[in-house]
């Protein structure tokens, strides 16, 4: 049963490949949203729906986001056109699993090898550059964005992108010695939530996030 359950959802999940963001744009996938019927993915994404106000209610970031259906109008607005994206194709393709407080790193996603060049370019090299030599701005963006702070390297956040769906990430300082060094984690949970290109993506969204929080109470 569980097998026939994880071919379902990876039969919904579209064939993503390194230039997808630009091959469907959102129009793209909000048609998808307006065709999708709003009980099933309440259903499967344990989403709140109200059905008679038409709207979901969804956590995105550490903030409560009211998105209506079918018109994807989301209240209040997110700026960044990437994050808008990805909560399409979460809504769409996304399976719920309770996060279980195990992370896995972008290689141990399905196919992880063959995208983790792009990943480590648009997400953990710039990671590094922004922060590498700047920990207590980190630290200052995280803990004011609300971020989990964990017991681990120089600085460890777990940030939650959509309900129980984490991401850590973890920074090394750099010395005279050792250049500075980061990693970005996911819960295991990703595998249910999206396709493995997406965490490039999510990690970019959450980048994008610590600049605009950072520019906002600079």
């Amino acid at each position: 049963m569980e097998e026939k359950t994880e071919t379902a959802a990876q039969n919904r999940k579209p064939d993503y490949n390194r230039h997808s963001l630009q091959e469907q744009p959102i129009e793209f996938y909000t048609q998808k949203f307006r065709e999708a019927d709003p009980a099933e993915i309440a259903a499967r994404t344990h989403t709140d729906y109200n059905e008679e106000k038409q709207r979901f209610t969804l956590r995105f970031l550490g903030r409560d986001y009211s998105i209506s259906w079918p018109g994807f109008e989301i209240t209040p607005q997110i700026a960044d056109n990437s994050g808008r994206v990805l909560i399409l194709r979460y809504l769409l393709f996304a399976e719920y699993e309770a996060f279980s407080n195990h992370f896995i790193s972008f290689r141990d996603m399905p196919s992880g090898d063959l995208y983790f060049g792009p990943f480590q370019g648009r997400c953990i090299f710039r990671f590094n550059h922004k922060y590498g030599s700047r920990k207590s701005v980190f630290q200052k963006v995280l803990e004011g964005m609300g971020a989990t702070k964990v017991d681990y390297a120089d600085a460890c956040y777990d940030v939650e992108l959509l309900p129980e769906l984490y991401i850590r990430f973890i920074l090394w300082e750099g010395d005279d010695e050792f250049p500075a060094s980061s990693q970005i984690l996911f819960s295991d949970n990703f595998k249910k939530a999206f396709a493995t290109y997406d965490l490039a993506e999510a990690g970019g969204v959450c980048l994008n996030a610590f600049s605009a929080w950072e520019a906002d109470h600079a």
